[in-house]
């Protein structure tokens, strides 16, 4: 018999989350619990006021207490003959409006709640809070339309995991239909995070990938699909997949590429289209990439190219590729002169990371993946370089516990949803998503200078951070304290610390051959302390003496 799971209510401010959640506890014959007023009880505060606590101890320190309790939450045993007892469930909770946005506090009820997004019109809710007799201090401002509308381009990703529940119909009705919902609903695992993006949905959850892929194919009213994997990813990860889709009655055609940047040649591309003519592939098929960055680098060409362009959809099995190279739709080949120097822009409909992917992962593939998201940190994401820096011992040791208490979907939460914000800004990278390009210009070129051989991705960028940064603080734009602790991150997780022999020269015209050179000149991507800049007027001196600095490792 399964455990009783509690049944969480989110949505924004003031849409009435407590008012249904009390009635829906009636109703299932089962306690209730708003968090906001067991945050207050616990901090003995007077007046009932989440505001106070605010005011006292900051917008993180309510945060900090709301994620404990939250944290702490076992579903008791619903009376027995209730209709909770019927349909599972021990409790009702109402969640604070901004609970949803924390990654700890959703890990944790991920298996212990079933939630539902009360939703309605921010103009309805607005009305409710004029009227409200609780201040939410999110809330206090001339405008609250505005507000709620800012609070949920922030916050809706997190929401929409949960059954839909419009608040448009009457308290009774409302609550009626929550349990019909309830009863009806087919038990799935759900995403952590659901996201409309330029580079499609975007999912983020443990466990999810054959829900999802069921839910999208059901979406197109398709029953077959093309899996492109490797060797490697296909042991790991997706021999597994299409066996649970294959026994849910979808039709797989497999297509394997090569591992790693072997599979990024462009011969590959071709073999890849003539087999997927002679299997009979069609333009409304659906390709789906899983496995790590060069896969979907590869199959996301193959989708560009095939009859002019198929639609695709990436599972990045990887943590480079869930943080980083799946995303923003950026596919390529390689070619002797330069890596990525032949691809095509070319969306996914959706990208689904599977954090369970990431438990077989190689320590050694964790660490470097770990450049990816510590480029992101020196961009401007605060919280991912205090995540990083606390868990650098556990990334390096390859710790379990990295998955088990929600740092790995944290890290992937952060960093990938940092660069969906840039891509939706700057889609062909014409500007702001050039800052992506952090630490990739020498390591890249260290990439070719090794020739692509016993080199991961992320330990190139590791070494071109460094030499990023030297050359950012040494022209005067990178402050001293970042690159102070940009290195220092770096050496907690091991990056760019050994010796390299390839020859500087090597990197060196590797590097004028990079992909943003313009008239004839580099243009570097360096930290700032407003995220980043772009120069193009770095003295070649300067860059012969850091590259060589940089290949000697750390003395």
């Amino acid at each position: 018999m399964q455990a009783p799971r509690d049944l969480a209510l989110v949505g924004l401010p003031g849409v009435g989350k407590s008012s249904l959640g009390k009635r829906l506890a009636a109703k299932l014959g089962v306690p209730f619990l708003d968090t906001d007023r067991a945050v207050i009880a616990e901090t003995g505060v007077k007046n009932d006021s989440v505001a106070l606590i605010f005011e006292r101890e900051g917008e993180a320190g309510f945060r900090l207490r709301e994620r404990q309790l939250i944290a702490s939450l076992v579903a008791p045993e619903p009376p027995a003959g209730s209709i909770g007892a019927e349909l599972g469930i021990g409790r009702v909770v109402a969640l604070g409006g901004g609970a949803a946005a924390d990654p700890r506090s959703r890990w944790a009820l991920r298996e212990r709640a079933i939630l539902f997004w009360l939703d309605a019109p921010d103009t309805s809710i607005a009305r409710r809070l004029r009227t409200a007799r609780v201040v939410r201090p999110l809330m206090n401002h001339a405008d609250p339309v505005a507000t709620l509308e800012r609070l949920r381009g922030d916050r809706e990703r997190f929401y929409r995991p949960g059954i839909h529940l419009r608040s448009t119909r009457s308290p009774g009705s409302l609550t009626d239909e929550a349990i019909e919902l309830l009863s009806t609903s087919v038990r799935t695992t759900r995403p952590l995070v659901n996201a409309e993006t330029v580079s499609g949905r975007w999912l983020v959850g443990d466990g999810i990938a054959v829900d999802a892929l069921r839910a999208l194919l059901a979406e197109r009213g398709l029953s077959r699909m093309v899996l492109a994997t490797e060797p490697n990813a296909a042991r790991a990860f997706a021999n597994g997949l299409s066996d649970a889709l294959t026994a849910t009655g979808i039709t797989v055609i497999p297509l394997e590429l090569p591992s790693g940047e072997a599979a990024k040649e462009l011969h590959e591309i071709g073999a890849a289209a003539q087999r997927l003519a002679n299997a009979g592939v069609e333009r409304r098929d659906l390709i789906v990439a899983v496995g790590g960055g060069a896969l979907t680098d590869a199959a996301g060409l193959l989708a560009a190219l095939y009859l002019r362009g198929v639609d695709w959809i990436a599972v990045p099995t990887t943590l480079a590729a869930q943080v980083d190279a799946s995303l923003g739709g950026k596919t390529g080949v390689d070619l002797p002169e330069g890596k990525n120097l032949v691809g095509a822009f070319h969306q996914p409909q959706a990208v689904i990371a599977d954090l369970s992917a990431l438990r077989t992962l190689p320590v050694r593939e964790l660490v470097a993946a770990s450049a990816e998201a510590v480029k992101i940190a020196l961009l401007g994401e605060v919280r991912l370089f205090t995540v990083l820096e606390e868990a650098a011992p556990r990334i390096v040791a390859g710790d379990p516990t990295l998955h088990d208490d929600g740092t790995l979907a944290e890290i992937v939460e952060r960093a990938g949803w940092w660069k969906c914000r840039v891509v939706a800004a700057d889609e062909r990278e014409s500007g702001e998503r050039m800052s992506l390009n952090l630490g990739h210009t020498l390591g890249h070129a260290l990439e070719q200078a090794a020739g692509y051989q016993n080199l991961l991705h992320g330990e190139a960028v590791g070494y071109g951070l460094r030499a990023a940064l030297q050359i950012g603080v040494e022209l005067g734009v990178t402050p001293a304290a970042l690159a102070a602790r940009g290195v220092a991150l770096l050496d907690a997780l091991g990056l760019g610390v050994a010796p390299r022999s390839e020859p500087v020269a090597a990197l060196l015209a590797a590097a004028g051959r990079d992909k943003k050179v313009a008239e004839a000149k580099i243009r570097w991507v360096l930290a700032s302390d407003d995220g980043y800049v772009i120069r193009n007027d770095v003295p070649a001196s300067l860059v012969e003496r850091t590259a060589a600095a940089m290949l000697a490792g750390v003395k």
